[in-house]
């Protein structure tokens, strides 16, 4: 059509000549004045056959146009005709739910309500749709676009059908003699069938035909890192039965013999450093076997060092030279430095919902900055530190000899949720907590909070706002308010209150504040004496505190210490009067550089005490004084239950009227936990962990100690992070409150 349309209009323009004015008919998505700038003349040039010409591919190069005729209508008149492509007005998708149609076929389908009907790009879309289908091992995937047309807009149906899953029923390494097929299998992409496939972590057999050319290089460099340099794997060949789309998966393997290390050495090309000295504290050494993982590691290493001080393209090259007779290999790597390099642009990518700014002020280098590996990696642990984020990563596009852009790339995570969890003890029978909470409102970097937690003998408001970068300075403020009732075994206490924080961010991780805050307590004895005094209490309260974080992730950290100190002086009104210092701690370290699995240590560990007198039940009423108990202190036990009692002279517990032991408070206690915490199902974001707690408590000494073992399990789950809690009393005594099971939703682990 469009050949017929432009020899029709050479014929009658086969000449040069002037026009005093040119006409566009039928635009509705361009302006005369636009489509005049696309030609490139206007009225009263000379136009010949050759500028008509061009003037037509310029406009249909817009992709507006289905059709575009030039005529003479009249004499001196130069008239362009345009048939516009129709707008699509509606897509509906059958064969899917909303769910998948919004999350996963509508990224995919890449065409949306509004855009201009073109049909390559349905083309195009349609193959991604079937591409999509074979990726999760879906063959025979029909994908059909019908457009219906009304007026100028268009309404498109896609239909979606999808075909048989092809599924991998046997994986077979032939010549595999020296590893189990578990171990092999482990390392692919394309795994056959298991036993509850189902379940997150282990596989259904699904065949992934995308990540199946790929199979082979990653079952090599399994075997390279177990030593064995002489490997050859072959291509995998798949045989697949389309009458039940079953298959069989198969590999040919020569494995050879494996190498062990010889020497090492480094040398630099084009300065004159001695990296020598590194050589001690590399993973690959002399006289061990070969492990092209901890090759890459060492050139890492390597090269943090070289690429200091700007060396953004520092090289490092390993050279292996392999002694067949002997099975020893010598690894040489070379070293060029280049030159010094500056950072030329910042760039945000991936963050949908969060603002480019809230994650520009976590990065550390700028344009103009010269390169600094150490700056860049802290950049990388800040910005996970905010707990936005799935993943982030910071990719070095190189764009001269002495320039680089930064690209963030993050992929965000679920920052708002509602919040149902609980649990049950025998103390406070069935406990419920709810909450509606966002660590990142409209991508503002904002939090907010509102929560219930309510059971048995536990009753509590909370409204919270923080601002954690003030007008992105290094200043945070936050508000809260909240009201509780707490019914204990001897009182039941109302506080309603208030407070407020302002804090500033010292260097990177330092940050330092105030809280000022107000309460309002009644108390209740079901049977009082001149300890347990009915009656109603005030506290104003400010706490100057200092803290350090510079661990490496919000929920699974796996690197770093958390330290804060604070101090909560309370005394400005003419109730609650005392002093009470708080230290906290958490050091966190993961062994997978030193032994290659991901286990992680944790120790965790606080420190309370109270200046104040403990026989003053109105200037340090029990409600403010320190209790022990629950998954933040000591497991196993209920929440606030480990705790001073009060004794008659002859030692024995004092007891209230209802038989429940009755609690004076601590004014010192000390709490520790050691973890362990390893992969439970690596693809579902789970993992199990072991633990030890110890806590000690007292009026004036740490005299009362408990402590508990357990196990738990964590989950980063689409609902938010998620924890079971199994705990053993070790030393619990015939008073105590126990708490053998709990869980919590949307804590940090």
């Amino acid at each position: 059509m469009r050949i017929i349309v432009l020899f029709i209009s050479f014929a009658v323009l086969s000449f040069a000549k002037i026009y005093n004015q040119i006409r566009f008919d039928g635009l509705a998505r361009l302006s005369p004045q636009t489509a005049t700038e696309i030609i490139g003349f206007s009225a009263g040039a000379n136009i010949d056959e050759k500028r008509l010409n061009e003037a037509i591919r310029r406009l249909f190069a817009q992709e507006y146009f289905t059709d575009i005729s030039a005529d003479e209508p009249s004499s001196g008149v130069l008239r362009f005709t345009f048939v516009e492509k129709p707008v699509i007005a509606r897509i509906t998708f059958k064969g899917m739910s909303e769910t998948e149609r919004d999350d996963k076929y509508m990224p995919v389908f890449g065409i949306k309500k509004g855009e201009i009907y073109d049909l390559r790009r349905i083309e195009a879309a349609k193959k991604r749709l079937v591409a999509l289908a074979q990726s999760e091992g879906y063959y025979d995937t029909l994908v059909e676009v019908e457009p219906t047309y009304e007026e100028n807009r268009v309404y498109l149906e896609v239909t979606y059908a999808k075909g048989s899953q092809i599924t991998i029923a046997e994986t077979r390494f032939n010549g595999a003699k020296s590893f189990d097929k578990k171990d092999l299998q482990k390392k692919l992409a394309n795994k056959e069938a298991q036993f509850m496939g189902w379940f997150p972590g282990r596989s259904n057999g699904a065949l992934r035909l995308l990540e199946l050319p790929y199979d082979s290089s990653r079952l090599r460099d399994f075997y390279l890192s177990k030593g064995y340099l002489d490997v050859e794997v072959g291509d995998p060949f798949l045989r697949a039965d389309f009458d039940d789309y079953f298959a069989t998966l198969e590999y040919e393997v020569i494995e050879g013999d494996p190498y062990d290390v010889d020497k090492i050495t480094i040398g630099v090309a084009d300065r004159k450093v001695d990296l020598t000295y590194l050589i001690q504290d590399l993973k690959l050494q002399p006289m061990r076997r070969f492990d092209i993982e901890k090759m890459r590691s060492d050139v890492d290493k390597i090269f943090e060092t070289a690429a200091q001080d700007g060396y953004a393209f520092a090289r490092v090259s390993p050279d292996i030279r392999k002694d067949e007779r002997k099975r020893l290999v010598s690894v040489d790597y070379r070293v060029t430095y280049g030159q010094i390099v500056r950072i030329r642009n910042v760039i945000v990518s991936g963050n949908n919902r969060t603002l480019d700014r809230v994650i520009r002020r976590e990065v550390f280098l700028a344009p103009g900055d010269l390169y600094n590996l150490v700056d860049l990696r802290e950049s990388k642990a800040a910005i996970r530190r905010l707990g936005y984020f799935e993943s982030v990563e910071i990719e070095e596009r190189r764009v001269s000899e002495s320039e680089m852009d930064l690209i963030v790339v993050v992929k965000e995570t679920s920052t708002g949720s509602l919040m149902v969890g609980g649990g049950y003890s025998t103390y406070d029978g069935v406990i419920v907590n709810a909450s509606i909470n966002d660590r990142n409102l409209f991508g503002s970097g904002f939090s907010y909070s509102l929560g219930v937690d309510t059971s048995k003998r536990t009753r509590r408001y909370e409204v919270s706002l923080t601002n954690p970068r003030v007008r992105d300075s290094a200043y945070s403020l936050s508000f809260s308010l909240y009201d509780t009732h707490y019914e204990a075994t001897t009182y039941i206490r109302d506080t309603q209150g208030g407070s407020a924080t302002v804090s500033r961010r010292f260097g990177r991780n330092w940050r330092g504040g105030l809280t000022g805050s107000s309460t309002n307590n009644k108390n209740e004895y079901d049977d009082p004496d001149d300890f347990y005094v009915n009656g109603r209490t005030t506290k104003l309260s400010l706490t100057p505190f200092l803290s350090f974080d510079n661990t490496d992730d919000y929920f699974v950290p796996r690197s770093g210490v958390d330290l804060s100190q604070s101090v909560e002086i309370a005394g400005f009104d003419k109730d609650e009067e005392y002093t009470r210092t708080s230290t906290s701690l958490a050091f966190y370290y993961g062994f997978n550089e030193l032994i290659d699995y991901d286990l992680i240590f944790r120790y965790r560990a606080r420190f309370q005490y109270a200046d104040a007198d403990i026989n003053d039940v109105k200037k340090y009423p029990i409600g403010s004084r320190l209790f022990l108990g629950g998954t933040r202190s000591l497991r196993g036990y209920q929440s606030g239950s480990v705790a001073p009692y009060r004794k008659d002279a002859s030692g024995v517990v004092a007891k209230d009227k209802n038989g429940d032991p009755r609690y004076i408070g601590g004014a010192i206690a000390f709490n520790n936990s050691v973890e362990f915490s390893i992969p439970l199902v690596e693809e579902a974001n789970m993992r199990f962990v072991v633990f030890y707690d110890f806590g000690a408590i007292g009026e004036k000494k740490l005299d009362m100690r408990r402590s508990s073992y357990g196990a738990a399990i964590e989950w980063i789950s689409p609902m938010g992070p998620l924890q079971f809690i199994w705990a053993v009393p070790i030393d619990d005594k015939p008073e105590d409150t126990i708490s053998n099971f709990e869980f919590t939703l949307g804590q940090k682990f």
